[in-house]
């Protein structure tokens, strides 16, 4: 077991309560290098002579098939990511950046051709804002719990695993992480004094002065010597979901257009191709638009979301087409060139449409549930018949004792997060199943509306 035995704290509510029960949860946590978990682990050694370890969770208990060879190879990718004389196969060099333009301090983990004479929190003091060049890239993120923050790295874990439960929601890889507090110190310092805002200075103050103590449970191994948290892959080419990032809150999101279509209670009748088989763009784009829609906020009532709807919703643009009778899709390149041969090797039938992609999960568990506490959930008309289906699975396997120990031991989850978890995988099950055929329709699902096999 990760978590020490003996008293456990409350549920968390919303608030300036919930952050108090948070900090309290949080304080019965104790992460020990020495305890075995994850299925492998690659040590990296910190120029102080720390080793650090980069953990792949077990995969969920008796379901490694939820997990693609992609999957397993993003996992390895950032396993091997060495924080401080790394590179990357193509021979660029990782370089650690504080992400000082949001609220929540994390480590952007960068990949640059780094000058000769630069050092690596030399280029790292020049280059803290949003904006980078083109051969910057940020390939994962880093990030550790904040205690009085809704920052929680077993969100960002859980999400992860959800998601391949679920097979929805377009969560990149996550793994464990540990970081030598001495090395992450001079980050946290940059990231206090080029803070953009008050809040996200506010946060680096804070976590700086944790680097000092190193005594909080909720962040630092039990030894004192490193800072624990979740390192995840980032996806390239994302941005704001139309429209629906420029919504501030839950209410809005009610509100929305597209959101209405998810909460009609008319089952769906949407002509995805006319009579010569040829795809209909804005058809194919509200179908896949309302399966998103509904699964995020299944995703996120099940995992206690509360900053979702503060323009946290990111999308990717996406090919689909029918390929002997199988519905086929590819993500859209980022690069401008490698976007444009690819153009030319898309069939021609091709329609291209956002897809939505679920990042910026490090608020579930600690404060609050939006879809819960504005009824959002009991809204959802539509939905894929297979997300339905898995989630009833899912209530099945969270019984087992085993689960229980794999969310705890590998997702870092205390028992209250797991008790707070599984109360809303029963609760999301009662809401639905009274609805089903009624008023909720599992219509929700472009190869279904085809006629069509998903491509394997």
């Amino acid at each position: 077991m990760i978590w020490q035995k003996g008293t456990r704290c409350g549920t968390i509510v919303v608030s300036a309560i919930a952050i108090v029960s948070f900090a309290g949860e949080l304080a019965c946590a104790d992460f020990d290098v020495n305890t075995p978990r994850g299925q492998e682990t690659v040590s990296h050694t910190s120029p102080n002579g720390t080793v650090e370890l980069a953990i792949r969770s077990a995969p969920f208990p008796g379901h490694p098939e939820l997990y693609s060879q992609e999957d397993i190879d993003k996992e390895k990718e950032l396993a091997g990511i060495d924080f401080y004389n790394g590179k990357t196969k193509d021979g660029l060099d990782i370089v650690l950046i504080p992400k000082t333009y949001s609220t929540s301090p994390g480590i952007n983990i960068h990949t640059v051709n780094l000058p000769a004479d630069a050092s690596h929190l030399g280029y790292a003091q020049s280059h803290t804002g949003k904006s980078h060049s083109g051969d910057d890239k940020v390939i994962a993120k880093y990030k550790q719990t904040i205690p009085t923050h809704f920052t929680y790295s077993p969100s960002i874990l859980g999400y992860y695993h959800l998601s391949r439960f679920l097979n929805t929601g377009h969560v990149e890889p996550a793994i464990v992480r540990t970081m030598d507090a001495a090395a992450h110190k001079p980050l946290a310092d940059l990231g206090k004094a080029k803070a953009i805002g008050s809040n996200n200075r506010q946060q680096w103050a804070e976590l700086r002065a944790l680097d000092d103590s190193r005594s909080n449970p909720a962040l630092y191994t039990k030894d004192g010597k490193q800072l624990y948290g979740a390192l995840q892959s980032n996806p390239t080419g994302e941005e704001s979901y139309p429209h629906l990032s420029a919504l501030h809150g839950a209410a809005a999101f009610a509100a929305s257009a597209e959101f209405s279509k998810v909460a009609n209670s008319a089952p769906l009748k949407l002509n995805c191709k006319d009579d010569s088989g040829k795809l209909n763009e804005a058809a194919v784009q509200q179908m896949v638009q309302i399966k998103d829609l509904s699964d995020m906020v299944l995703i996120d009532f099940i995992m206690s979301q509360a900053d979702r709807f503060s323009g946290n919703t990111h999308s990717e643009k996406v090919y689909v087409w029918l390929e002997n009778g199988i519905l086929k899709s590819e993500t859209k390149k980022s690069n401008p060139t490698k976007a444009a041969e690819q153009s030319k090797e898309i069939r021609p039938e091709a329609v291209l449409i956002n897809r939505m992609i679920m990042k910026d999960n490090d608020a579930g568990l600690v404060s609050g549930n939006s879809a819960k506490s504005y009824h959002i959930l009991e809204k959802v008309s539509h939905m894929d018949p297979k997300t339905y289906n898995r989630l009833l699975d899912l209530q099945k396997e969270l019984q087992k004792p085993e689960v229980a120990q794999w969310y705890q031991t590998e997702l870092l989850f205390t028992p209250g997060d797991f008790k707070t978890m599984k109360g809303n995988v029963d609760q999301a099950v009662g809401i639905l199943t009274r609805r089903k055929d009624k008023d909720l329709f599992l219509d929700a699902s472009l190869s279904i509306a085809l006629g069509a096999e998903e491509e394997k």
